[in-house]
């Protein structure tokens, strides 16, 4: 659309869709990765046997960094439950996306350690 030589008139309004838009996407991406991490990380750290072989990653994950990650991730999915508009959780100014990349790396330096 931006290409377009009739924009004028709602260019300033398209320019705004277009940051929320790409901010949307950055955070379904941020998104999906904790999820897959943390899909691919909680069954390995319930098990007894694990945790005890690794007991620093253990302790990690059960810290109270990836617990604050815990809580983000419920909160965002009751949110999202509660307000299915998707655009209501990329809303810039709730910081989701930076949340989900500092959750990303702490769950990566997780993954790494194992």
């Amino acid at each position: 659309m931006r290409g377009s030589p009739y924009i004028r008139p709602i260019e300033a309004e398209c320019r705004a869709w277009e940051m929320r838009l790409k901010y949307a996407q950055g955070l379904v991406d941020e998104w999906v990765a904790c999820q897959r991490t943390w899909l691919y990380l909680e069954p390995i750290f319930s098990s007894e046997d694990i945790m005890r072989q690794l007991p620093t990653e253990a302790q990690r994950f059960n810290g109270p960094a990836v617990q604050r990650r815990r809580r983000l991730w419920r909160k965002t999915l009751e949110d999202t439950h509660k307000d299915p508009n998707f655009m209501a959780q990329a809303d810039p100014d709730k910081k989701l996306e930076e949340k989900f990349k500092a959750a990303n790396q702490k769950l990566e330096e997780i993954q790494k350690g194992m």
